[in-house]
């Protein structure tokens, strides 16, 4: 599914900041926003999104949820398949 970008943001840069950008820019053959996005994806959205996922585990790692061993746990899922 390709995303739909609706929001826009603006951010000042120097001139230096800017030209050694749009250079990266055209040799990675990118927009320079297609850039912006990336490294805010990759530098704060990715690290947001791996802390959500081990707060997710730990929670899931507090039920003490009981668990058998992988042959018990297939014939269970197997027969519930059957049953539906």
């Amino acid at each position: 599914m390709m995303a739909v970008y609706t929001v826009r943001v603006q951010a000042m840069l120097t001139e230096e900041q800017h030209n050694t950008l749009v250079e990266c820019a055209h040799r990675a053959q990118k927009p320079v926003g297609v850039l912006v996005r990336e490294a805010v994806q990759r530098v704060y959205l990715q690290q947001i999104d791996q802390q959500r996922r081990q707060e997710a585990l730990n929670r899931m790692l507090t039920l003490n949820a009981p668990v058998g061993d992988w042959e018990e746990m297939e014939d269970e899922i197997i027969q519930a398949a059957i049953n539906d």
